[in-house]
């Protein structure tokens, strides 16, 4: 548990995560090298498959996307180092949330940042890095298979929960249940923000 004052020297650090998770990669790096905004591309989204749309040819379009993903899960890895520095998993997984949130809803952009999945990739490398290594695994393989970038994230999502879990079954609802919740809210969380992919795919599949 926190105290009063171990809240008091988390805040800032709260605060912080969420500035650093708002940086809006996507949008600077498409910015300045193509002078237009990555939202009025593709999906509209801020995040590395939408900058990458930016780009024309196979290997410009692979570079960008890792450099922004790389960028983006960074930032949701520093985000949460920041809440590791009152050394409780309660403060980091807090400053992990607030990282996510931010590229999330940035304000930088009037709230419309990405939809979560680097930063999130991010933050849980800091947490537990063989959650975010089973995680990314789900990702790569529904996405082999499927065909689908939004498909894969939704996988991601319910794989990072099912790792926590998996990983340390005994502590996961024990010492462990901080990072637990966190994972479970990120894959719902997921979900929302591929809310109108998932319509869309659903509405294809009907047709």
């Amino acid at each position: 548990m926190l105290s009063v004052i171990d809240y008091l020297e988390l805040a800032p650090r709260a605060l912080g995560a969420f500035f650093l998770g708002a940086i809006p990669f996507a949008w600077l790096i498409v910015r300045m090298c193509k002078g237009i905004d990555v939202r009025t591309l593709g999906s509209g989204n801020v995040g590395a498959t939408n900058a990458s749309r930016a780009f024309s040819g196979k290997g410009a379009r692979i570079g960008v996307f890792l450099v922004v993903y790389l960028l983006d899960a960074g930032k949701g890895l520093f985000a949460t180092q920041l809440g590791w520095g009152c050394d409780s998993l309660v403060a980091a997984v807090i400053c992990a949330a607030c990282g996510i949130l931010g590229h999330v809803f940035t304000p930088f952009l009037g709230g419309r940042g990405g939809k979560g999945v680097a930063a999130a990739s991010g933050a849980l490398v800091a947490l537990d890095w063989r959650v975010t290594a089973i995680g990314l695994a789900v990702f790569f393989l529904v996405r082999a298979s499927t065909g689908q970038v939004f498909l894969g994230s939704l996988a991601l999502g319910l794989g990072l929960a099912g790792a926590a879990v998996g990983i340390d079954p005994v502590n996961a609802f024990g010492n462990r249940l901080p990072l637990t919740i966190l994972t479970i809210l990120i894959a719902v969380f997921l979900f929302w923000t591929h809310r109108s992919n998932l319509q869309k795919f659903l509405s294809s599949r009907k047709s």
